[in-house]
């Protein structure tokens, strides 16, 4: 989703990279703003500390952290795995363009809101939701349980909390999983 950090000036940020930024577990991103400039990170570990960087003076050790954000990087951040994987997701996903890929889940999912709405499901309205990542509420007479399995079975994958179905579209979705996920929703809120 489109988020101006310019505009909109949050203090912090965080994202996990596993999942709609389709990078490896046990990564993540974290923007802080000025707020936290002076900051004590959680991790008290040598390389948020200033000079880090001269392996040859560590035994220097410096009780200064490093200017800004530097100062939260995760111990061991230079991870010659996890680093590239998520730098090569990043690039994926800016290709794509984040507006065009909310428009595609937007049009992807329209007639499943449409759908869900005359089954009795509810949900936020199109102002309120992102196109990635909604809800539906299931009316109490629909049992979750059935529709996930039945989701399953027909490869939809799709999260259950509590009364609500979590369901994340991407580009790698198409017109034949919403079908089957209008299909099942329909069959099991008779």
């Amino acid at each position: 989703m489109p988020f101006d950090v310019e505009r909109l000036k949050p203090d912090a940020l965080i994202c996990a990279a596993y999942k709609w930024l389709l990078g490896p577990y046990s990564i993540g991103l974290g923007y802080f703003g000025p707020r936290y400039d002076g900051g004590k990170p959680l991790e008290n570990h040598t390389f948020a500390r200033v000079g880090s960087e001269d392996f040859h003076n560590l035994v220097n050790y410096s009780d200064q952290y490093r200017p800004g954000a530097e100062r939260y990087d995760v111990g061991e951040h230079a991870n010659f795995v996890l680093t590239p994987m998520l730098i090569a997701a990043l690039e994926q996903v800016l290709r794509w363009n984040l507006d065009e890929v909310q428009q595609y889940c937007r049009t992807l999912t329209a007639e499943l809101f449409v759908e869900a709405e005359a089954l009795g499901f509810g949900f936020e309205r199109e102002k309120w939701r992102s196109a990635h990542l909604f809800g539906l509420y299931a009316p109490e007479s629909v049992d979750l349980a059935t529709v996930f399995a039945r989701l399953r079975e027909r490869n939809v994958f799709v999260s259950l909390r509590g009364r609500a179905l979590r369901i994340s579209p991407h580009l790698y979705n198409n017109a034949t999983d919403v079908a089957a996920l209008v299909e099942v929703l329909r069959a099991e809120s008779r």
